[in-house]
């Protein structure tokens, strides 16, 4: 007896099995931001005239031209009582010394080297000067009255801050527990003191700073979250 198989349908289900299983698999990954771009090129400059006229404020207070240290110091007792306000902006360039000078400088360069490089005029030397004064009033408001605070640390914290929240915003070619290591790590390693604790650094000036920079930064980031989106360049894979 012959035999034969009648032709039967395949359940619309196996056709769409076979259907997506012959599809290639597509995924993609972020492989340029904002960041991967080179920094201005007249980064460089800006940052040095910043550092060379950050230096010679310093020189005028540490010689006293012009009487400079009877003006340029703030303590809370002249600005708060005296209604000295220019004191916030001007001691941000006086220094005790070479040393103490040479700490801020240093830091206050490179940084405001990328920040300009990115960012523009308007963060660096711009805001990080404005908010360098900001930064005095709430750290004055923590000081005894008759305490001098001078030297630019809490513009160079504020810079850290802007610096390491925006570099964690943007950088998107890396997973957010990898960018939090490297934010983290930078701070402790580049700002944690090294020695001793010493009563004539002012902590609170570096702290709030920080805070400040970091505070700012993610607003500015919200504000031009579009401009950063659209930077993003991506590389897709087929399996």
């Amino acid at each position: 007896m012959d035999s034969h198989i009648a032709n039967a349908e395949v359940p619309e289900s196996q056709d769409m099995l076979n259907e997506a299983s012959s599809q290639p698999y597509i995924w993609h990954r972020v492989s340029a931001t904002w960041l991967s771009r080179k920094p201005s090129v007249n980064a460089g400059i800006i940052s040095a005239l910043a550092t060379f006229i950050l230096i010679i404020g310093s020189v005028i207070y540490q010689q006293n031209f012009f009487h400079a240290q009877e003006w340029m110091a703030a303590s809370p007792q002249r600005v708060f009582q005296h209604k000295e306000y220019w004191r916030l902006w001007t001691t941000l360039f006086a220094h005790a010394d070479v040393h103490h000078l040479l700490s801020n400088t240093l830091f206050f360069f490179i940084l405001g080297y990328f920040i300009n490089g990115y960012f523009g005029l308007a963060l660096f030397p711009f805001a990080a000067f404005a908010f360098g004064g900001i930064t005095n009033i709430f750290v004055l408001m923590n000081m005894p009255e008759d305490v001098k605070l001078i030297g630019a640390s809490g513009v160079v914290y504020w810079l850290a801050g802007l610096w390491l929240t925006l570099y964690f915003a943007i950088d998107k070619r890396r997973t957010i527990s990898a960018r939090a290591l490297r934010s983290v790590g930078v701070a402790l390693g580049v700002f944690m003191p090294t020695t001793a604790f010493d009563p004539s650094v002012s902590y609170s000036a570096h702290l709030i700073g920080f805070i400040i920079g970091a505070l700012y930064a993610g607003l500015y980031y919200w504000r031009h979250r579009r401009k950063f989106n659209a930077a993003l360049e991506y590389q897709i894979f087929v399996d």
